[in-house]
């Protein structure tokens, strides 16, 4: 991996430290340079300074050059002159930039009361922002209502939490304001000033439609008194003076008063540490992501090219990781992708590659344009990885803009520079952990809550879920197969398993796969034998790619199975099962139709724009023809939701609408719950009756940032506490594994699983040797080999946080394949 990061110019965390960037900080990070807080100069003496040089240095030049008549001299003065003016404008350039970067210096400084932020807290450029965002909402709001089409909007919106969701679209389209990204990220969450701006926005929208005598009076429109209904609603009243709503707690499942004001006691206290740590964790993944998104990347020391043509960022972490930014991009086309967003095609300069890099399909990322030296230049650009080339050469991003925005098409033509943002700094991640979180500690016990089941068992004790299965509310036992499963093909610890999940009385099952052991093949079968017994079923994994997975193996079990998610995040191999393609496949003829209709009306009312009643009329026509579009596809997405067998979707995909719309799920599986945080999972457990989650808890754990948030049980995933709840028997533990040599598994099984991993004859003395792509003899007669790289390893190729070793490893390892197997690996090695 040396190699390929002195090849990238990768920044090491040496150069990151040289550059005043820290590693993981336990204290707030100062975003600028002005780390005592002190500005260069103030807006008011800048604006002292303009008023006294009022007279242009163009116009005090032009006095000097009619007093002075010498040509040489002139020549000379307007060399002078011209610098003195580039001097200035660089100065007023620098100055701007300096006030719209004018409020908090860290992310963590921004204190989130009930009150909207301003300007002080903000700097102008946020509040700009913000500002055009919402105003793009509020455009959309008034549009909506002069066509007629507000209430399906209205049915969408709600205070809160709800009114910060559908505002990240419109937010998401504006270019962030360069060195302002976290503050922006920050911001987009705080629903007091959102509302405070939107507010505002949509009174001056609605003015100047009156104005435009395209409405009457501008109080009495449908979205103003929304916007009123909103502000005077009980839940926007508790938010904005930081109170809590009352919740009456009656008897659950035939539990006594104090049992039920027990359970919810411990609910209160477990959703508010959550909540806690999400914005603990969150402040830190946003100081990381400004950390990176402010580095400069440095050309290896040892390159011969004038301009480094690869880059590696990662988050101040060692240079042997996987990179998070890749620089000197080319934009080379655009095309539209599914769900209407802008698909662009970056490739890197030359014939060079890709480095290493984190970003995968589905990745939330910053695309800037950027200088010689690979910093950012441009405001801030979201959107999403939508593939990495086969070629390894391109990447194309998913991109959103607003209506006439010039900053798409800056791109083209220029260095581009793409920056991965971390998970919480996403708005609409964060916010929907934490609308799983309220929805649990308001609705968890209410008897009208389909999961109050799986409720009561997790936040029960013993004693509680002891009287559920006396009272013959739970059970826990194996459900009588009867035939539903080919027993030849799969081993004892697997059909206890599918047995336990076909229990409708078992509220909660956690299935422990270690790896090898047919966790996937389980859940197929698991999901298969509930849908033939009429079960609809919500499968969600922590990440596309864990979906998508999911996809391929259910593809072909003979259910109706959708793929809900964005577009651009959905893996092309799966895509005829996404929502969207399946809406466009079954509205194809209706679509054809519609296009006829809209061109012939447009071609009547191109002859008759001299008629104004005529006009209006055809007008009026297509904006009906609009309307029944949008009804139709409505229709034709509920329906196909409504009957589906199996909808898959990431655990935040399910927070979506259009699932949570739906009548509640009969089961939730959650596959890879080991690596997903709690509030997320409780996303789409909120949503069935009973649920599924598998995994391991010893392999990959959810990726904390923040020391406090991980100390504090961020870091623990719903499957690891779970499975320790009531003495263990939520759980189960698949036993055989059929991957790995013997001698290996028998390790692992030692080291993380006490000893009950064993191995199935068929693979129980395979070789490595055995395999044709080896070369013989160059294969080391032992199975297992250790090596120890802590001795060889110097101080700087440690972590600094600690988290272990990496450089002699990974050379070892790619030493090793290389030399054993180099048909698989002709030229390169991506590590």
């Amino acid at each position: 991996m040396e190699a390929s990061c002195i090849f990238c110019g990768g920044v090491s965390a040496s150069i990151l430290k040289s550059q005043g960037i820290r590693h993981r900080p336990s204290e707030s990070i100062s975003l600028y340079s002005n780390k005592n807080r002190l500005f260069l100069s103030s807006p008011i003496s800048h604006r002292v300074w303009a008023s006294a040089s009022s007279r242009s240095p163009t116009k005090r030049r032009s006095r000097k050059i009619r007093e002075d008549g010498r040509g040489a001299d002139v020549s000379n003065n307007n060399t002078n002159n011209k610098a003195a003016v580039s001097e200035e404008k660089t100065r007023m350039k620098q100055q701007q930039v300096n006030d719209e970067k004018d409020g908090p210096t860290s992310v963590r400084a921004l204190y989130q009361n009930g009150d909207p932020l301003g300007r002080r807290d903000l700097g102008k450029g946020v509040v700009k922002w913000i500002g055009k965002g919402m105003k793009a909402m509020a455009l959309d709001f008034a549009l909506a209502e002069t066509q007629g089409d507000f209430a399906d909007l209205k049915q969408r919106m709600g205070p809160g939490l709800t009114f910060v969701i559908q505002a990240q679209p419109y937010l998401n389209a504006v270019p962030m304001p360069l060195g302002m990204e976290a503050i922006c990220l920050k911001t987009c969450t705080h629903y007091p000033t959102l509302f405070d701006h939107f507010q505002r926005e949509l009174r001056d929208v609605l003015l100047d439609l009156q104005h435009k005598t395209l409405i009457h009076n501008w109080r009495e429109t449908e979205s103003w008194k929304l916007l009123k209904e909103l502000a005077t609603s009980a839940q926007h009243r508790a938010i904005a003076r930081k109170t809590s709503l009352s919740k009456s707690v009656h008897g659950v499942l035939g539990l006594n008063i104090d049992k039920a004001k027990a359970i919810q006691c411990r609910i209160d206290k477990f959703t508010k540490h959550m909540s806690d740590l999400l914005r603990i964790e969150r402040d830190a993944e946003l100081e990381f992501t400004q950390e990176e998104l402010n580095a400069v990347p440095t050309p290896d020391e040892h390159s011969t090219s004038p301009k480094p043509t690869e880059f590696l960022v990662s988050h101040a972490q060692s240079e042997q990781e996987l990179c998070d930014t890749i620089c000197n991009l080319n934009a080379i086309s655009t095309s539209t992708g599914l769900g209407g967003m802008h698909l662009v095609l970056f490739r890197v300069e030359g014939n060079h590659r890709l480095p290493p890099t984190n970003l995968s399909p589905g990745d939330m990322v910053c695309v800037r344009i950027c200088d010689s030296r690979g910093a950012g230049a441009t405001s801030c650009m979201q959107g999403f990885v939508n593939n990495l080339g086969d070629d390894g050469c391109s990447i194309s991003v998913a991109l959103e803009s607003l209506h006439g925005d010039p900053t798409f098409s800056k791109l083209f033509g220029k260095n581009i520079r793409i920056d991965r943002i971390q998970g919480l700094a996403d708005a609409l991640t964060y916010e929907r952990n934490c609308e799983a979180l309220m929805m649990l500690q308001k609705k968890g016990l209410q008897k009208k809550n389909s999961s109050i089941a799986v409720v009561t068992t997790i936040f029960g004790d013993n004693e509680d879920i002891a009287w559920f299965e006396d009272n013959n509310m739970v059970d826990w036992a194996e459900a009588e197969l009867n035939g539903l499963l080919d027993t030849e093909f799969y081993d004892t610890s697997q059909q206890r398993a599918i047995a336990l999940g076909l229990n409708k009385k078992r509220p909660v099952l956690i299935i422990q796969g270690p790896p090898g052991t047919g966790k996937t093949g389980v859940l197929k079968q698991l999901i298969s034998i509930a849908v033939k017994q009429g079960e609809r079923v919500l499968v969600t994994a922590p990440t596309n790619a864990a979906v998508d997975n999911m996809v391929e193996k259910l593809s072909d079990i003979g259910a109706n199975i959708v793929r809900v998610g964005n577009p651009a995040r959905i893996s092309p191999a799966v895509a005829s099962k996404s929502l969207v393609e399946i809406v466009n496949g079954r509205l194809a003829d209706f679509r054809s139709e519609f296009e006829r209709k809209k061109s012939d009306l447009r071609k009547d009312l191109s002859h008759c724009l001299r008629d104004d009643s005529l006009a209006a009329g055809i007008r009026q026509l297509l904006k009906q023809l609009g309307k029944t579009m949008k009804k139709k596809e409505r229709e034709t997405i509920r329906e196909i939701l409504s009957s589906a067998h199996v909808v898959l979707a990431t655990n935040i995909g399910a927070a979506d609408p259009m699932i949570r719309w739906l009548n509640s799920f009969d089961l939730v599986v959650i596959d890879e719950a080991g690596q997903a945080i709690e509030p997320s999972c409780w996303i789409p457990i909120l949503l069935g009756k009973r649920c599924i989650l598998a995994g391991d808890q010893c392999q990959l754990a959810p990726v904390i940032l923040s020391r406090k948030a991980l100390e504090g049980g961020l870091g623990v995933s719903f499957l690891e506490r779970a499975s320790t709840l009531h003495e263990g028997f939520l759980a189960t533990k698949l036993t055989t594994q059929y991957r790995m040599n013997d001698a290996i598994a028998s390790w692992a099984s030692k080291e993380m699983y006490n000893g009950l991993l064993k191995s199935s004859a068929s693979v129980m003395s395979h070789l490595l040797s055995d395999s044709p792509l080896v070369k013989i003899g160059l294969v080391s007669p032992e199975t297992v080999k250790l090596s120890d790289s802590v001795l060889a390893c110097s101080s700087s190729h440690l972590d600094p946080n600690a988290t272990g070793l990496y450089a002699l490893e990974v050379v070892i390892v790619k030493s090793r394949l290389v030399m054993v197997v180099p048909c698989l690996f002709p030229e390169k090695l991506y590590l």
